[in-house]
């Protein structure tokens, strides 16, 4: 057994599809969704659940059953136990899975204390990255650069809790797909058997011609990305900054709400969602500045927030299309605006309104102006640009293995990407947790204009 600081390595596996149903060999091209993921950070999360049971029984039963649950998952689930595939002469990459393909699977014990780990308090990223695994590394096969895309561990916290650690390249699914994954994997190992699940389950659908592409945007992202050469996966390494959750309730949801509608009464429909993010990007922004004595306050501020084109496509797309289907709604405010003690969350969510309903009522659709996605995230200063991950609309915290209800979902790579996660409430399901990851200096002071201006809106 492999040990590492607070961790040992229990048992380091492969898992594919069960050899009795063998997966037809098979290969996913990529749409204009997924191009733009090539080179992007690895998403990681973390999923922790409560586990009353001692190591042995962790060995003897739990890890043969999630084994045995995750081969029949990824018989639905193929491409996670596949490779991106970068042919010779900078060809056009594609997701291949070939009979025999499998998914890294590492059991690992931790010493860490379960309930620091899970609360909403500040914690440092450090102590949340032995619980997430390296991608294995690329390989070259005639030619061919071959890239994993998913690897999974789970962490034992004997007599108190267990984890599941992911680590995903984006190119291969968005947080719609990726939940689906886990919550089948999840009923799967609950229910002992598969066939009772699937009576109830949407499992994937893979067809990519219905992705229509008239105006060649895939191939203009193509261009563009085709000229980076992959470079391989690199080390995830933890920065020195803390992870918090922070809870905005259904009732400070409806009091912002109100508050809003006072001061905008003319911006249309304001959801929850727009709100809880309004308000934290204003927050992180007021930290900053106030952290910093290098503020412009001329200079703009950017909010890049992910729409779900699925039932906004022409033809639509079924909730259960497998892959990328996000469109980046972009949000700009000058910073003297969103910084003001008074109107800062106001003018964010007038101007998060009014850019997300540009989005979604264009009468050109949500893919107007798509050929330009990636040239505009790449022009945005990145020190002054939050994003968002994840869903409340995922409903996460109903996501059962057997071992009963969720207790806390990380997401840990919003530590490198300079975003925010976003999750339904663990006891409300109208409430949001949001996660945010910042120096300690910074926390400490969002922390404070955080919790001081719900207060103001009360």
């Amino acid at each position: 057994m492999a040990s590492t600081e607070m961790v040992t390595v229990l048992e380091e596996c492969r898992v594919s599809p069960p050899s009795s149903t063998a997966v037809d060999e098979k290969s996913l091209p990529l749409t204009f969704f997924d191009i733009p993921w090539i080179h992007q950070h690895l998403v990681q999360s973390v999923f922790f659940y409560e586990y009353p049971h001692p190591k042995t029984h962790f060995i003897e039963t739990t890890i043969p059953a999630l084994k045995h649950s995750l081969s029949l998952t990824l018989k639905h689930f193929y491409p996670f136990a596949g490779n991106l595939l970068f042919p010779p002469n900078l060809g056009k990459p594609q997701i291949h899975y070939a009979d025999g393909d499998s998914v890294s699977l590492t059991f690992v014990e931790s010493s860490d204390d379960f309930s620091y780990l899970t609360a909403n308090h500040q914690r440092d990223v450090a102590r949340l990255h032995p619980l997430i695994p390296q991608m294995p590394p690329v390989s070259v096969s005639n030619d061919t650069l071959v890239a994993p895309l998913v690897a999974i561990q789970v962490t034992l916290f004997p007599n108190s809790g267990i984890s599941f650690g992911f680590t995903t390249n984006h190119v291969v699914a968005d947080g719609n797909t990726f939940i689906r994954f886990v919550r089948l994997w999840a009923s799967i190992n609950k229910l002992g058997e598969e066939s009772m699940t699937l009576e109830g389950a949407i499992l994937p659908f893979y067809d990519r011609t219905m992705v229509k592409d008239s105006n060649g945007v895939g191939s203009i992202f193509w261009q563009h990305m085709g000229k980076k050469k992959f470079g391989g996966y690199q080390p995830q390494l933890p920065t020195n900054n803390v992870l918090g959750t922070f809870l905005l309730s259904q009732a400070h949801l409806q009091r912002l709400k109100r508050w809003v509608m006072v001061q905008c009464p003319k911006l249309p429909h304001v959801s929850s969602l727009t709100v809880a993010c309004s308000y934290t990007w204003a927050c992180v922004a007021k930290a900053r500045a106030r952290s910093s004595d290098e503020v412009d306050e001329n200079e703009l501020q950017h909010f890049v927030f992910p729409v779900d084109c699925r039932a906004r496509l022409n033809p639509p797309l079924p909730e259960n299309y497998f892959g990328n289907c996000l469109a980046p709604c972009f949000v700009a405010i000058k910073s003297t605006q969103l910084i003001d003690d008074e109107d800062g969350f106001v003018a964010a969510v007038n101007a998060m309104g009014e850019a997300l309903g540009k989005t979604l009522q264009n009468e050109e659709g949500v893919l107007r102006g798509a050929e330009k996605w990636l040239s505009d995230l790449e022009s945005l200063n990145k020190e002054r640009t939050l994003g968002a991950s994840a869903s409340p609309k995922f409903a996460v915290y109903n996501i059962d293995f057997g071992f009963g209800r969720l207790q806390k979902r990380e997401m840990i790579s919003i530590d490198e990407t300079n975003s925010i996660s976003l999750h339904e409430g663990k006891t409300n399901m109208g409430d949001i947790e949001v996660g945010v990851a910042l120096p300690k200096m910074t926390m400490d002071v969002f922390a404070s204009i955080f919790a001081n201006g719900l207060k103001v809106y009360d």
